[in-house]
């Protein structure tokens, strides 16, 4: 039979009031009683919609509540992570706590990043770092055999659900989530950019999922679990990046590792940008000079810094975008300015006033700020040609 798509939208805007409303009230709360109370019911419904894959309910209550109340967004949009990333499973008859972690990777190269298929040893070997680091005894573990980029994750709650689902059905069975690049997105090529490995961790309910959570061990151990995980698991991932400067960042549930990942790449951007003209075309850090401005669409979205030449005005030879994650503009300017101080870079504009959220017509590239005050393309040295490759590692 048709859905009455009329019905089912009205379906959606009541779905998207009471989660507002029920999110309201959870702000609200004095008590953990209370809380609980609320949570319960938050969780049952929006669990309920990433089931139908109604998960544009969820959208809705969050864009309402982003302009009229910020606390009750924050309460939402944390249970609706939580829900999207995690679930209740049957093993056996019994019921299992599930969680989707990510671990991210930061790099850089000359060359492309690879986005690419774990051989099957490879993605054992990271398994078992997985599993020796940071599991509880008798937690499964499952991992997804790709590494990823930004633009290839799963991106709406319901998305992240259904991904978790498939990622904890290979931990329940014990095998690997094989996953079909055909059927990924190709990803942007950038300097810098992210990378991603996916795993699932699976135990009884009310058990242990991390190590360091289970009774007896010193919750500090959680430190040295995690260095360890990140020298080991970033020793066998060199084969693959091949190229490359990278860094293993520490891993952490699906969105919080993401959040962690986006903070991260700003400055590991900026560090990119001046390595690559240094080895690159032989520009020294104090031959250089940036520019930092905000770029708005309604609000200000991002400050971009465009990097010059010292005596040129007008071109723009690299740039690198820094993300805004909440309300941190001005914070944010005197953060890109020390770090590029820190890296050598000495020469450095600030424009006040805000540019537009501008892209390369052709080709979709940011545009970023030269020092006169306009937003122009990134360009390689006119006069200079790029040194021969000389390895990262």
């Amino acid at each position: 039979m048709r859905r009455n798509r009329y019905i089912s939208r009205a379906r959606h805007s009541a779905d998207a009031e009471t989660l507002a409303k029920l999110a309201r009230r959870l702000s609200e709360s004095g008590t953990r009683i209370e809380d609980r109370l609320w949570e319960r019911r938050l969780v049952e419904l929006i669990n309920d919609r990433l089931v139908r894959g109604f998960d544009d309910a969820i959208e809705a209550a969050l864009d309402e509540l982003a302009r009229s109340n910020p606390g009750a967004y924050d309460d939402l949009a944390d249970l609706a992570e939580s829900c999207a990333e995690s679930a209740t499973i049957d093993i056996d008859g019994k019921p299992h706590d599930a969680l989707l972690i990510a671990v991210p990777l930061l790099a850089w190269s000359r060359y492309k990043l690879p986005t690419t298929i774990l051989p099957g040893p490879l993605a054992d070997n990271i398994g078992v770092h997985l599993t020796a680091h940071l599991a509880a005894r008798g937690a499964r573990v499952a991992l997804a055999d790709y590494l990823f980029s930004i633009d290839q994750l799963p991106e709406s709650f319901g998305e992240v659900r259904d991904f978790a689902d498939k990622l904890f059905a290979a931990a329940a069975h014990g095998t690997r989530m094989k996953i079909d690049p055909k059927a990924l997105r190709e990803p942007v090529a950038m300097l810098a950019d992210t990378r991603y490995l996916l795993a699932a961790i699976v135990a009884p309910q009310g058990a242990a999922l991390f190590h360091w959570q289970e009774t007896g061990v010193d919750p500090d151990a959680k430190l040295a679990a995690i260095a360890a995980f990140r020298e080991q698991a970033g020793n066998a991932l060199q084969p693959l990046l091949t190229g490359c400067r990278y860094r293993l960042l520490a891993p952490n549930a699906f969105h919080a590792a993401l959040r962690q990942a986006d903070r991260d790449l700003r400055e590991f951007s900026l560090e990119a940008a001046v390595s690559y003209l240094k080895l690159a075309y032989e520009l020294a850090p104090s031959a250089l000079q940036a520019t930092i401005a905000p770029f708005e669409d309604k609000r200000v979205e991002e400050i971009r810094v465009g990097i010059s030449t010292a005596n040129d005005e007008d071109a723009v030879i690299e740039g690198v975008v820094w993300p805004l994650l909440g309300d941190e503009e001005d914070k944010a300017q005197e953060e890109i300015e020390a770090a590029l101080r820190a890296l050598g870079v000495n020469r450095i504009t600030t424009h006040a006033h805000r540019f537009p959220l501008e892209y390369c017509d052709d080709c979709g590239a940011p545009m970023f700020p030269n020092p006169t005050g306009h937003a122009v393309h990134a360009e390689p040295p006119e006069e200079s040609e790029e040194q021969p490759a000389r390895p990262l590692h």
